[in-house]
């Protein structure tokens, strides 16, 4: 069956070509060159000759090679995902899946995390199983990853780029005490002996030999605050309250 626009051309493209896995815009538009030429063009010989053929490319308006075929990929992907499509623009549903591979699978540094949440995202076990069994109906493959291209996720280097971005929210994503915190998050009204561990760890690092009142003020941080702060503002805030009792001590001396 003959496409009646370039655009659909594109989307026959991406359904047989190349819906099956993560694909950024430049790589549809080499895919749609080589699909137009080869399987669409075969297809088309089947009834009509050479000159016909270069005739239909000529009414969808693909005349020009490089230029038309470009822009009828660039046409398909604001139709699909609107203009904003080659913005870093995340769902909060992929910065919870980031979570969960750290979770799942440890990830002990940047590298192994963009591994491991790329295999959360394609494995056939992973999201995507997920996010079948929240259809209606039979849903393809290439539905699936429409979908994560509506979530901010259309090629490697987005996975990357969301990783960086929870990283700067995590900085201690790496840190086993901080993966077991992430696996049990603390229950309401109730400290998590994990959560003030970890609490404690970091501390140590900006204040190594801590007295025994430096150690009951950072309990109390904990305490009074582990509801309304992040375990790194605590520690900015112990850090606030070393500075400042050093500044009262140097100014006895003086």
């Amino acid at each position: 069956m003959l496409a009646k626009s370039a655009i659909e051309l594109v989307n026959r493209c991406y359904q047989k070509t190349n819906g099956l896995k993560l694909l950024s815009l430049e790589e549809l538009k080499e895919a749609f060159i080589v699909y137009v030429f080869g399987e669409y063009q075969e297809e088309f010989m089947v009834q009509y000759d050479l000159e016909e053929f270069y005739e239909h490319l000529n009414q969808l308006q693909l005349t020009n090679c490089r230029r038309d075929f470009d822009k009828a990929v660039e046409e398909w992907y604001i139709v699909e995902y609107g203009s904003g499509y080659s913005d870093a623009n995340y769902h909060d549903i992929l910065f919870t899946l980031v979570k969960e591979a750290v979770v799942q699978y440890q990830s002990p540094n940047r590298t192994a995390l963009i591994r491991d949440v790329t295999k959360l995202l394609t494995m056939p076990d992973g999201f995507v199983a997920r996010w079948k069994s929240g259809m209606l109906k039979e849903r393809s493959l290439p539905h699936y990853f429409r979908y994560l291209m509506k979530l901010g996720v259309r090629s490697q280097k987005d996975i990357e780029t969301l990783v960086d971005m929870w990283l700067l929210e995590y900085p201690n994503a790496f840190d086993k005490k901080q993966q077991e915190l992430f696996a049990n998050p603390p229950r309401r009204g109730r400290p998590n002996n994990v959560e003030l561990a970890l609490l404690i760890d970091l501390a140590a690092k900006v204040k190594p030999e801590m007295t025994r009142q430096e150690r009951e003020r950072l309990r109390k941080i904990y305490y009074y605050h582990r509801k309304s702060l992040t375990v790194r503002e605590m520690v900015e805030k112990f850090e606030k309250y070393i500075m400042g009792k050093n500044k009262s001590n140097d100014s006895q001396v003086g």
